[in-house]
């Protein structure tokens, strides 16, 4: 199951977690801390009105890497720079270094894009013109996970500050290496963000032409998301409405349609180099995505009959239902945002390009070329509408099963907000029953013979699909929540304990269910033990702190073996391990309760 975690939608980043998890230090060997900082200004003055870049070199002890600002699992926990400014001082953007792709003891051959010590983290920051000259301090801290080649730490933070003298002139540029990449050939803006970001890397190696027909090709691929389907009908619809005895009154009619949806995100994308890469955020959050799920959900559902949403007679009661350019028009700028909520997270890389460029101009210009892509089958479809049916059996399964695709989606959504379990099990549900209703219940008629084998067809895979995802994927150990007791009651009866320490975070931990933990001979051992597990996702609570202590748990995971006395008679495991090493210690910590009796 984790596998199928990894390289989800961009970002997926644990910002609520992260948020609940600081607040507790973890410290490497010896108490020293996983991680420090150092932190320069490029520039010893700046003047007002002029920029300077602030270096962060991450200083991380040995023997440890930290998680890249973009892990390829979404358990993971991100490395995030904050910056706090005073208001004299903007800061323009954060460009993280380009992560080393490693694999380690737990990853099965798999790598995962890491930070090692001496990377460093740019920060362009911007005196204001009306700065008083004087010296300012910005503060620097950065939230990380800290891991070694066998076991992940929980989150933890380090900090630092750099002073920013304001002068009447800007001084001349360090040359220390910290400082060199954004000095290089390319426009200083542009190299800071083609460090993180693949759009810029198109534009330093193909240069612009390639983006631009780059974005056009990913807008087309965006046509085919769920939420661009309630358009096709909709567009349809309304363009066969349209007075039809001038071709070129119709094209035109469509190329308005199409600029209205154009202007949309042309928008999202000038607001997005105004104030910086923001959506990302927005889109990382669970309310975020469950209110995206909803309004899916809700489209999903009126195409499948069960209440009518009205957006073309909402703008008919407005302009009328042949209100020509200006209907046109304005239908398009308020179906760009009905496309948004799914289109939205795909486009998370280009709103961060562009707003790592600053540039409005451009990020406008590219929005409206990603919007053309997504809406160049639309424009076909209102231009050639004249020759296609109006209504018909085709036209309303069709419809109906993009309704069921678009239910999918809203699932695929709240896979964040329910759990990737439940949501298998939604999913699972939702196509088994919209295969069978599809297949067979579904009024659209079995006329002509192609729509009814369309309809078996399609129902019937679905089906497939759905028992796919409902199926036991092999039972796992039976685990019980930690409780003090228990141990006692275990050492009363002479009785081994396993005691599994995990977070939702740790992506060992996850291998480990989904691995050694559900293998059979594993799984029948385990029943000789009292198997508890205890939940360390938030490192803020007491009882965490507590019980870690107790057990000197430094990292994650962390399995440990009590013998009948209650102390460990087994090394611990301190990583994701092949089911051989799991059933030698518990073989050997059973051994040593045999003993006792």
């Amino acid at each position: 199951m984790l596998k199928a975690r990894l390289l989800i939608a961009l970002a997926m980043l644990s910002v609520p977690v992260l948020s609940a998890a600081q607040g507790l230090a973890f410290s490497g060997p010896g108490g020293q801390p996983v991680v420090k900082l150092t932190a320069k200004a490029r520039n010893k003055t700046v003047a007002p009105g002029d920029a300077t870049v602030v270096a962060v070199r991450l200083n991380v002890l040995n023997g440890f890497h930290i998680q890249s600002n973009k892990p390829s699992d979404e358990t993971l926990i991100p490395t995030v720079l904050e910056v706090r400014a005073p208001a004299s001082v903007r800061i323009k953007n954060i460009v993280y270094p380009t992560p080393k792709q490693k694999a380690f003891s737990f990853s099965n051959g798999k790598q995962y894009p890491v930070y090692e010590d001496g990377d460093v983290i740019l920060v362009k920051a911007e005196v204001t013109p009306t700065a008083p000259q004087a010296s300012t301090a910005l503060q620097m801290r950065v939230s990380y996970q800290g891991c070694t080649d066998e076991q992940c730490y929980p989150p933890d933070e380090a900090t630092s500050k750099v002073q920013l003298v304001v002068g009447p002139e800007t001084s001349a540029a360090s040359t220390e290496a910290l400082f060199r990449e954004p000095e290089a050939t390319v426009a200083p803006d542009l190299q800071l963000a083609s460090q993180s970001n693949p759009f810029a890397g198109v534009v330093r190696d193909r240069g612009w032409v390639i983006l631009f027909a780059l974005v056009f090709g990913a807008g087309l691929l965006l046509s085919l998301t769920p939420c661009v389907f309630p358009l096709i009908p909709v567009t349809l619809g309304y363009f066969q409405g349209q007075a039809s005895d001038s071709r070129a009154r119709l094209i035109a009619l469509a190329i308005t349609y199409v600029a209205g949806l154009c202007t949309t995100y042309s928008i999202l994308g000038f607001a997005a180099a105004t104030s910086g890469a923001l959506f990302g955020s927005w889109l990382s959050n669970p309310w975020v995505l469950g209110t995206f799920a909803v309004i899916i959900a809700a489209m999903g559902l009126s195409m499948l009959g069960l209440y009518e949403l009205k957006p073309p007679a909402f703008l008919a009661s407005k302009s009328g239902a042949k209100a020509g350019y200006g209907g046109a028009f304005v239908m398009g700028l308020l179906f760009g945002v009905v496309a948004a909520p799914c289109t939205g997270p795909a486009t998370i890389a280009l709103l961060t390009f562009v707003g790592q460029l600053a540039r409005p101009m451009v990020g406008l210009l590219l929005f409206f070329v990603l919007a053309l892509g997504i809406t160049t089958p639309l424009l076909a479809l209102a231009i050639f509408s004249g020759s296609l049916p109006r209504s018909g059996a085709w036209m309303e399964w069709v419809k109906h099963f993009m309704g069921v695709l678009m239910l999918g989606a809203a699932v695929y959504f709240l896979r964040t907000v329910t759990g990737l379990t439940t949501a298998s099990y939604m999913m699972g549900a939702l196509a088994i029953g919209a295969g069978l209703w599809l297949a067979f219940v579904e009024h659209s008629g079995w006329k002509p013979v192609s729509l009814a084998v369309v309809r078996v067809g399609a129902g019937t895979v679905l089906v497939l699909f759905g028992i796919a995802q409902v199926l036991p994927k092999g039972a796992g150990i039976e685990w019980e929540p930690y409780a003090e007791a228990r141990i006692q009651q275990a050492a009363e009866k002479s009785q081994p304990v396993i005691i599994d320490f995990g977070a939702t975070w740790c992506a060992a931990c996850e291998e480990l269910k989904e691995g050694a933990f559900r293998d059979p001979k594993v799984v029948a051992l385990s029943r000789d033990f009292v198997r508890l597990s205890f939940d360390a996702t938030d490192s803020r609570s007491e009882r965490v702190k507590e019980v870690q202590k107790r057990f000197g748990v430094r990292g994650l995971p962390t399995v440990i073996f009590l013998g009948p006395n209650g102390k460990e008679a087994a090394d611990r495991v301190l990583s994701n391990v092949p089911p051989s090493r799991l059933l030698e210690r518990m073989h050997k910590t059973r051994g040593s309760a045999s003993v006792s009796r």
